[in-house]
């Protein structure tokens, strides 16, 4: 149980409540510092075939976007989620599909997020997980309840992706 004079920061991208003692709000994402570092590193020391890490970078981007990220950052995450889940992709294949479309010359327009509110799982739930099969698991499932709150969005993905990569 908190103290009343521990502070309590809300992240802004996911909504998850962290102990505010050096959290701070990032530059780079809708989020706060400590939000996605375990997770991290988690799937960084798996050093997996499949790569699940991309899948985790993708999830969390797309969950936190907003503030000042960049656009491209924003789109990349959601259309990673959309060959992750749609089309069964591994993180390898979908790092693939970042590469190819880091070689176009696109004007990425800034997405519109989803309320924060519409999710239902967080970079927490994964974590409390434990190691192995059921935490990656539970990244799995993470990952598609973010791309059911992106569902405004599907179709643009869709578009783009067969525009940009024919």
């Amino acid at each position: 149980m908190k103290k009343s004079s521990e502070k309590i920061i809300k992240c802004p991208g996911c909504g998850l409540s962290l102990d505010d003692q050096q959290n701070k709000l990032t530059r780079k994402y809708n989020a706060t510092d400590d939000c996605f570092s375990d997770l991290s590193s988690y799937t960084l020391e798996k050093q997996d075939t499949n790569f699940i890490h991309q899948h985790a970078i993708d999830t969390y981007a797309a969950q936190h976007s907003g503030n000042n990220m960049k656009n491209i950052t924003a789109s990349f995450s959601v259309i990673g989620l959309y060959y992750a889940i749609v089309h069964d992709f591994n993180g390898k294949q979908v790092q693939r599909v970042h590469t190819l479309l880091s070689r176009q010359k696109y004007n990425w327009d800034a997405l519109q997020s989803p309320d924060n509110s519409a999710y239902s799982l967080t970079v927490y739930d994964v974590m409390k997980e434990q190691p192995g099969e059921n935490r990656d698991k539970m990244l799995i499932k993470w990952m598609n309840d973010v791309w059911k709150c992106w569902n405004h969005q599907h179709e643009w993905v869709k578009n783009i992706c067969n525009e940009l990569l024919k």
